[in-house]
This record gives C-alpha cells, structure tokens and sequence, in this order.
C-alpha cells in the first residue's frame, strides 16, 4: 500500500489517491488489526519467522508499527486535502 500511495503507477495517480482518500477510514482500522495480531518478530522474505529479536520501533523487529505510522500519516494528509507530498494534483474545469 505504501508503494502505491507514495509513488502510484501513472496514469492512475488520481485514481490511486482518490481510492485511499475514500476508504482511508477502512484501512486505518484494518492496520488498527493487523498491529493488533503483530507478534514484533522479523520475518523472512518467504514470511516464514527467522526466530531473532532485534528490538525495533515499539518493539517490533519487522517494521509494521513504522509502515502503519507512515501510511496513516500519508491518509490523513490525502484526507485534508493533500498528498503524499504536500500536494495532489487536481484536475481544473
């Protein structure tokens, strides 16, 4: 999701915002679940768990709780009228 909202494929860059704009209520709460379900253990790139602790942010080794922070970070702006960047390029009239 963040690749997608941080840099959308183009020409569906509004398209792509305009879908996290509207369902940006849905996807906070289903990240809300997922931390919920987070063990904090760093995964392997098949997803399997490599068995270390590496203590990260609120102690997640694998990085969720930072991507869920940024991701509601970049839906609040797109709600407020922003983008990802500051800004979202409207169509005029």
């Amino acid at each position: 999701m963040l690749g997608n909202l941080k840099n959308p494929p183009e020409p569906f860059g509004d398209i792509i915002r305009t879908h996290f704009r509207l369902k940006a209520q849905s996807i906070s709460a289903q990240l809300d679940q997922w931390l919920s379900h987070d063990d904090g253990l760093p995964t392997a790139n098949d997803g399997a768990s490599t068995g270390c602790l590496r203590g990260g942010i609120g102690g997640s080794a694998n990085g969720l709780q930072a991507d869920v922070d940024e991701l509601k970070r970049l839906l609040k702006q797109l709600q407020e009228g922003g983008g990802p960047s500051g800004s979202v390029p409207r169509h005029q009239s």
